[in-house]
């Protein structure tokens, strides 16, 4: 165990009575173990968008209807501010920073059209949390698509569900008893499939291999469906990433399609509408260490780091948080729990499916024998099942064993291959079958919570583990740069449009939330070396 020697400089006692953040000092072994926490209060300011991607702090045309705005009184043809059920005054928000869309052609970025119509803004005070921002969003743009080029199904009453996922056994889950990595069939060591039987004599008709999915699909270029046929989803070799237009890049078959996600994985889809949401983006600079910047190539070592952020519980579990603008893929949160038996994994506990079908303990959440190293996908590789993707004994937004939760504000959902679903409370996890009611579910949409989470949790080295990665983003492998997609060129904007500066740069992205999210500060903790 390191001994620790406190140091309480005079420095830090004036910091103290100012009100400024406390730099605590440790003696260690290598040099002296800094403590430093900065906080942000979130306001109208930090609303991003306008022609130029500023915040409103810098260009007082983003919001309209406010004293200090542009426009004091939005324009008469525009959207106007709002006072909402709990009664908070809400103002319109211009911002380029959403998506106009065509039924069965796609969606193109928004213009900057002085309409005001990309969502609302308006600052808060909370008794207990002080000061803060509440943010509304617009409706989400649907387009229409043929069968099955979407990423959700639209029925006649107008109600939306997702059908895409990242794991072909989740759509196979959904769409046919057949099961490519089998889990729930008699003996799922074998590839003999259930049996098919008439509900009248009982008779066997067959079994769900007969109901195999269509696994051939051909790209489709301008519009048309064309004679070559999807052989690898590594980008740029048949497609790029998309999630706009159903036209191009684009792989077709007759029970579902493929187009790939900016992170290079495939995504499966089965619907005829695609969603594009109006983003609401906020901007916060919270200062790095001095030292830090006035040593720009001394890699000073950070022993941890967490960003805790203070809102409401929201209704949508893709409200984004991304330090230095990174999205991470490898905090997960709480996972199920399973045994390891060999190359498989089992069940550890009696549960259930997202919807709603048993899975005793024993089930196969990985059947190795039938991992395909050349699938497409991660689950067809490993040979994980759909009752690992959907049992709901897991809680993405609570860390886990050796991983964090996900970078996201917490939601009330679990999201991913369990959309829509309330996450159950302790008592009811693997208890009782889903949908659950409201007192057995786990948050409340509108209650106030402080997200944590560890800004080093990467699979891997972060790139935050040194000062490098933090002021300088040609030194953060994670970041991309806005004109050719490289880190090279160092500090300037991201391909989202975010600053990126030799202090911290935090984004957060607020999509699909029509009951306005509260979002009151963000506290930054760094514990580093250095190495004096």
């Amino acid at each position: 165990m390191r001994n620790f020697k406190l140091k309480l400089s005079l420095w830090n006692c004036i910091r103290c009575a100012l009100g400024l953040p406390l730099v605590l000092m440790f003696a260690t072994a290598h040099g002296e173990t800094v403590m430093t926490t900065e906080t942000h209060t979130f306001s109208i300011n930090d609303v991003q968008g306008g022609a130029n991607f500023a915040t409103y702090a810098m260009d007082k045309s983003i919001v309209c209807g406010l004293a200090d705005s542009v426009h004091t009184t939005c324009p008469p043809e525009a959207m106007q501010p709002k006072t909402d059920k709990d009664e908070r005054t809400l103002f319109p928000i211009e911002s380029n920073l959403g998506f106009i869309v065509s039924d069965f052609v796609g969606a193109a970025d928004r213009i900057f059209d002085e309409d005001y119509g990309e969502g609302y803004a308006g600052n808060v005070t909370d008794i207990v949390h002080g000061n803060g921002l509440a943010v509304s969003n617009t409706p989400t743009n649907v387009f229409k698509t043929l069968d099955p080029y979407g990423t959700w199904c639209a029925g006649l009453g107008g109600k939306t569900v997702k059908c895409s996922s990242e794991h072909y056994v989740v759509m196979e889950h959904v769409l046919t008893c057949n099961e490519s990595v089998p889990y729930s069939t008699e003996d799922p060591s074998t590839a003999e499939q259930k049996k098919l039987v008439d509900p009248l004599s009982q008779d066997v008709i067959g079994t769900c291999a007969d109901a195999t999915l269509a696994n051939e699909l051909k790209i489709v270029r301008e519009g048309l469906m064309t004679d070559e046929v999807l052989a690898s989803t590594v980008p740029g070799e048949q497609m790029i990433a998309n999630e706009s237009t159903v036209r191009d890049d684009i792989a077709v078959g007759k029970d579902y399609s493929i187009t790939l996600k900016d992170d290079g994985k495939p995504l499966y889809r089965w619907g005829n509408a695609v969603k594009r949401p109006i983003d609401i983006r906020l901007y916060a600079k919270m200062p790095l260490p001095a030292l830090w910047k006035e040593n720009p190539t001394t890699p000073y070592v950070v022993q941890s780091a967490t960003l805790a952020i203070t809102h409401t519980i929201t209704n949508n579990p893709n409200d984004q948080i991304r330090p230095e603008d990174m999205e991470n893929e490898d905090a997960i949160g709480r996972l199920p729990e399973y045994l390891v038996e060999g190359e498989n994994w089992q069940s550890g506990r009696d549960c259930y499916e997202g919807d709603g079908d048993f899975i005793p303990a024993g089930t196969l959440f990985k059947n190795a024998a039938f991992g395909n190293p050349d699938a497409f996908s991660e689950d067809l590789k490993k040979g994980l099942t759909n009752a690992w993707y959907t049992t709901t004994n897991r809680e993405p937004f609570e860390p886990g064993v050796d991983v964090g939760p996900r970078w996201r504000l917490k939601p009330n959902k679990y999201g991913q291959d369990v959309p829509g679903l309330e996450i159950a409370n302790g008592e009811t996890e693997c208890l009782q079958a889903p949908p659950f009611d409201k007192e057995d579910q786990k948050y409340v949409v509108g209650e106030i919570v402080t997200t944590t989470i560890d800004l080093l949790d990467f699979d891997g080295e972060s790139p935050l583990a040194t000062s490098l990665g933090w002021v300088d983003a040609s030194q953060n492998s994670v970041n991309i740069g806005a004109e050719n997609e490289q880190v090279s060129d160092g500090n300037g904007v991201s391909i989202n449009h975010l600053p990126l500066t030799e202090d911290f740069d935090l984004a957060i992205y607020i999509k699909g939330d029509k009951k306005a999210v509260e979002i009151y500060n963000a506290v930054l903790n760094i514990e580093w070396d250095n190495g004096l």
